[in-house]
């Protein structure tokens, strides 16, 4: 019989003459070396929680880094973040607090919780955290209601890995969320790992603002007013102005369009130094690259 190392280790094999072949098919300025191994282990565990809350009918999907990740960004994070009706977001906590997942998951709030709640515009610091019982590298996970991402959690809005299958939100939900959600960091990311447009913005985004959004953002700033630790709340500035520093800015979407914009004419100017002139057209994009979702990886 063989044993579980052996089948991985062959399973491994698989992967790197996958990988050999795609990089000859390359110019030479593009191939890369395989990757470390420690980068399977997140996209694995990602697997595991996704058929965790199948098999008690919760449809999620990844959001935040690792989102960005499969859309091209190069970013780093032992944290994963999925999304969960909002509805259901008890279900799915009870399944890792009591239910047949708790024996391998323990709750927590990271290691400076504090620093969470005082991050603009969110609410992470209320939201069921759990890390992996193991002695391996740190990996916790998030579980999201779907209304802090304006996504509608079914599976008709999600688009799958062909590697692994893991879902995530289609590229255009993707978008216009973190455009309403006002992050304008991650939607950055988001345009230059796609190599995005002002012609796909125009035909994909919504720059009016969906129904219920002016709402939306007075909702959540009411729960981020509530939410904030009084000991935030006191501190001199704070006591002063109020928590206008934690909230989501009103008024919008006026300036959707002009957001969504800017992003996409600056692209070449957030290209690095260390990439040699004319050879990328983004800073996560290679001249003549393929789309990201269509390359072999293993952090997604």
């Amino acid at each position: 019989m063989e044993s579980a190392g052996t089948t991985k280790q062959q399973g491994m094999e698989i992967w790197r003459e996958a990988w050999a072949e795609e990089m000859e098919q390359r110019p030479p300025e593009l191939r890369r070396p395989f990757p470390d191994q420690s980068l399977f282990n997140i996209a694995e565990h990602a697997g595991r929680i996704i058929q965790l809350l199948k098999e008690e009918h919760i449809p999620c999907c990844v959001v935040g880094t690792k989102a960005l990740c499969y859309y091209g960004a190069r970013r780093l994070s032992m944290t994963l973040e999925f999304c969960v009706p909002t509805e259901q977001l008890t279900a799915a906590d009870s399944l890792f607090s009591t239910g047949s997942a708790s024996e391998n998951y323990t709750a927590w709030r990271g290691r400076h919780p504090e620093a969470e709640s005082r991050l603009p515009g969110s609410l992470y610091h209320t939201f069921p955290r759990y890390r992996l019982n193991h002695d391996g590298p740190l990996f916790d996970f998030y579980l999201i209601p779907s209304i802090d991402w304006r996504i509608d959690c079914v599976p008709e809005n999600f688009e799958y890995c062909a590697q692994r299958g893991i879902p995530y939100p289609k590229l255009h939900l993707f978008a216009q969320s973190l455009l309403e959600r006002q992050n304008r960091s991650d939607l950055q990311d988001l345009v230059d790992g796609m190599d995005l447009t002002e012609e796909w913005g125009e035909e994909n985004l919504n720059f009016d603002g969906r129904d219920g959004y002016a709402q939306w953002v007075a909702d959540k700033n009411e729960k981020i007013r509530a939410a904030l630790p009084q000991r935030v709340k006191d501190e001199p500035f704070n006591a002063a102005m109020g928590t206008v520093l934690y909230e989501l800015r009103t008024g919008l979407p006026a300036d959707f369009r002009q957001v969504f914009t800017h992003l996409v004419r600056t692209k070449e100017g957030r290209i690095g130094p260390e990439h040699p002139p004319s050879y990328f057209v983004t800073k996560y994009r290679a001249v003549g690259s393929p789309d990201p979702r269509t390359e072999i990886r293993f952090n997604v």
